[in-house]
C-alpha cells in the first residue's frame, strides 16, 4: 500500500516524523528539545564501581547519572585477565579502566541507561559490529532465495576479520554494488570512531547517532514511499542529499511542504497523534483497550465496552479480541513500547479463536522493525511477548512525572494525609520529648488537622507537656509536608 512520509522539523522544540498508509498513522517518532536521543550514541567511558552482587558494572560515561553495564556486555578484549566459563566480573574489570560503550536503553526512573561495550553502526543496508566476526541476513527477511544470495554475499565480502555485520531487511532487493558502496562508508565511519577514541578524554561523547530524519528515511524508506514531506528546508536539504547518497533515483520524492496550515493537518493526523499519550485506546466494535506502562512491563487490558450482548456472546468476544490483536501491534510500534509485554484478552471458550487471534497478532506484528518473541494464550486468557525497545519512548520524551502524585496517578486524601502527619507528631514526642513541635503541611491537611483533630492535638499537648504549631501553606501540595522540633532546655548544673 502506498506510503507517505511527513517531517514536521519547523519548531525546534519538537522533531516529529509521521508514517501514514492513507489517512492512517502507521508510525511515528518524537524528539524534544528538553530530552534529547541518547541510544545509539557512543562514549568513552570509565568504570566507576563493580557490583558482584548484580554481576554489573556501572559507567560514568559524562551524564548526570552513572550508565548500567552487565557482565554479559563487557567484550573479552576489556577482560584484564583470561577468562573461563565460571569467570566474575569483579575478577576480570576494576573501578578506573576505561572502555567504549554505546547506549542500548535509555534512563527510566532511577534506572540508568543500560550499557553494551559490543559495538553497533546502522547503515542503509548493513549493520556493522566491530570486535565480531559473524555475518549474517536478517531475520526479517524470509524469502528463501534471497535470504540464500544475501548469505553468500555476506561471506564474499572482503572486509577486516574484527568486523563483523548484518545484512538489514531493507537490502533486501538491493544489488551487490549497492551494498558494498554502504558498507564501505560504514568502515569509515568507524576508522573515524577509532581515530577520536584516541583524541579523546573519558568520560566523553565519540559518536553522535545521526538526527532523527536522517535516522528513519534510513531505517524506514521503501519502494512503497511515494512522497517524503518536511516543513523545514535545512532538514529538507539534509534529507535531498542523504538520499542522494543511498538512493539516488529517489531523490525526486522528497518535497518541501508550502500549504498554509500546520503540516500534519493535510492527513488529519493530530487528532491519531494525541491518542498514542491516551490510557485508553478506542476499537471500531465498541471495545477498548487500556494501556499501563511500569518500570516491569506494559500490560495492555482488552475490553467488550458496549459491544458486549448476550446475543452470541462468543462471536462478540472474538470480534473484539481479533481487532485487539490488530491494534496492540500499531499502538506498541507507534508508542514504541518495549521490553516485557503482557496482554490480557477477553477468555475465549472456542479454540479455534484462540489460535486465530494469536495468529492475527503474530501477522501483524510482522510489520514492525523491532525483534518480537511472542508466546501462546494462557488458560488465564493471558499472552506474553517481548518487543525490542527500539528507541526514544514518545511519552517520557513529551510529558513529565507529575509532581502531585509522582506518576502513581493517585493522590492521598487530605484525612489521609492528615492522620499521617498527626502520627509523625505523635512518634516524634515519644521519641525526642521536645519542647515543641511545629508541622507545615498544605491547606487542605492544615485545615483538617486543626478542625477535625483539634482534640487530639491538645491530648498529646497535655499528655507531653508540648507546644503543638500547625501551619498552612499554598505552596505545598497534597502529600509534601514538614516536621520541626524545639529541644528542651537543659536543666541548669547544681
Amino acid at each position: 500500500m502506498t506510503q507517505n512520509m511527513l517531517i514536521n522539523a519547523v519548531h525546534p522544540e519538537e522533531f516529529r516524523v509521521a508514517l501514514v498508509e492513507g489517512q492512517s498513522l502507521e508510525g511515528f517518532f518524537i524528539e524534544t528539545a528538553s530530552r534529547g536521543k541518547f541510544v545509539g550514541n557512543i562514549y568513552k567511558g570509565i568504570i566507576a564501581h563493580v557490583q558482584p552482587s548484580l554481576q554489573a558494572s556501572f559507567v560514568n560515561y559524562g551524564t548526570d547519572k552513572n550508565g548500567f553495564l552487565p557482565f554479559p556486555e563487557i567484550h573479552p578484549e576489556y577482560h584484564q585477565k583470561e577468562t573461563t566459563e565460571s569467570a566474575r566480573i569483579q575478577d576480570v574489570i576494576s573501578p578506573g579502566q576505561e572502555v567504549l560503550v554505546q547506549v542500548v536503553k535509555e534512563e527510566i526512573g532511577n534506572k540508568g541507561a543500560l550499557l553494551t561495550t559490543y559495538i553497533s553502526l546502522a547503515g542503509r543496508d548493513v549493520v556493522l559490529m566491530p570486535g565480531q566476526s559473524q555475518r549474517g541476513v536478517s531475520r526479517k527477511i524470509e524469502d528463501d532465495a534471497q535470504r540464500e544470495r544475501l548469505k553468500q554475499l555476506a561471506n564474499d565480502l572482503t572486509i577486516p576479520d574484527e568486523l563483523g555485520i548484518i545484512i538489514r531487511t531493507v537490502a533486501e532487493n538491493r544489488t551487490k554494488r549497492e551494498i558494498v558502496k554502504d558498507l564501505n562508508h560504514m568502515v569509515r565511519v568507524w576508522e573515524e570512531i577509532k581515530k577520536r577514541v584516541q583524541e579523546t578524554a573519558a568520560p566523553g561523547l565519540i559518536y553522535k547517532e545521526q538526527d532523527l530524519a536522517i535516522r528513519v528515511v534510513r531505517d524506514f524508506f521503501n519502494a512503497d514511499i511515494k512522497t517524503i514531506l518536511i516543513d523545514d528546508k535545512d532538514v529538507h536539504r539534509r534529507v535531498k542529499e542523504f538520499l542522494r547518497i543511498i538512493s539516488p533515483k529517489q531523490q525526486h520524492s522528497v518535497k518541501f511542504y508550502k500549504g498554509d496550515g500546520p503540516i500534519f493537518v493535510k492527513y488529519n493526523l493530530e487528532d491519531q497523534i494525541e491518542q498514542i499519550f491516551q490510557r485508553k485506546v478506542s476499537l471500531k466494535s465498541g471495545g477498548y483497550l487500556i494501556i499501563d506502562q511500569t518500570e516491569a512491563l506494559v500490560a495492555i487490558d482488552v475490553n467488550s465496552g458496549k459491544s458486549g450482548s448476550n446475543v452470541a456472546l462468543e462471536e462478540t468476544v472474538y470480534k473484539v479480541n481479533m481487532e485487539a490483536a490488530t491494534e496492540i501491534p500499531r499502538q506498541l510500534r507507534l508508542r514504541d513500547l518495549g521490553g516485557l509485554i503482557v496482554i490480557d484478552f477477553i477468555d475465549m471458550r472456542d479454540r479455534r479463536h484462540i489460535r486465530d487471534v494469536e495468529r492475527k497478532l503474530k501477522d501483524e506484528t510482522k510489520k514492525d522493525k523491532a525483534k518480537i518473541t511472542i508466546g501462546r494464550i494462557s488458560r488465564f486468557g493471558l499472552l506474553e511477548l517481548s518487543r525490542q525497545y527500539l528507541g526514544l519512548n514518545i511519552q517520557r520524551g513529551s510529558y513529565k512525572e507529575c509532581s502531585t502524585c509522582q506518576g502513581t496517578g493517585l493522590v492521598r486524601s487530605p484525612e489521609a494525609t492528615a492522620l499521617c502527619y498527626l502520627r509523625k507528631i505523635w512518634l516524634t514526642l515519644v521519641q525526642k520529648n521536645p519542647a515543641g513541635v511545629k508541622a507545615t503541611v498544605s491547606l487542605d491537611v492544615a485545615n483538617y488537622l486543626l478542625n477535625q483533630k483539634r482534640i487530639d492535638l491538645s491530648r498529646l499537648e497535655e499528655r507531653y507537656d508540648v507546644n503543638i504549631s500547625i501551619e498552612g501553606s499554598s505552596h505545598l501540595m497534597p502529600h509534601e509536608g514538614n516536621l520541626e522540633f524545639t529541644a528542651r532546655e537543659s536543666p541548669p548544673q547544681t
